[in-house]
């Protein structure tokens, strides 16, 4: 493999293991805020993730649903929670794939 693919690749590689072990499809960008407290909050039919920053802050996403249930997926030690947040996504392609070339 072409040293430049490696982390990609790997990338890739990490995504698909990580959405095996909560089960999921892996249609949405990863976040891992592992040492941060949360919480679910449900008002009326919607659901918000709450999470608070180092710096205090809080930060509330909507969490998104499927079938009218929250996409919250739990593991023995860990929760997904799948919601919209105001994120910048980097999409990654393979040059060899560009049409307009």
């Amino acid at each position: 493999m072409a040293k430049g693919k490696e982390p990609v690749q790997g990338f890739v590689q990490a995504s698909k293991r990580v959405t095996d072990l909560f089960g999921c499809e892996g249609d949405f960008f990863l976040k891992p805020l592992l040492d941060i407290e949360w919480t679910v909050r449900r008002d009326d039919d919607f659901y918000f993730l709450c999470y608070w920053l180092e710096n205090g802050k809080k930060v509330e996403a909507v969490i998104v649903k499927k079938n009218g249930e929250p996409l919250i997926y739990k593991t023995k030690d860990y929760s997904m929670v799948v919601a919209i947040d105001c994120v910048k996504i980097g999409f990654v392609f393979s040059n060899d794939k560009n049409i307009s070339q």
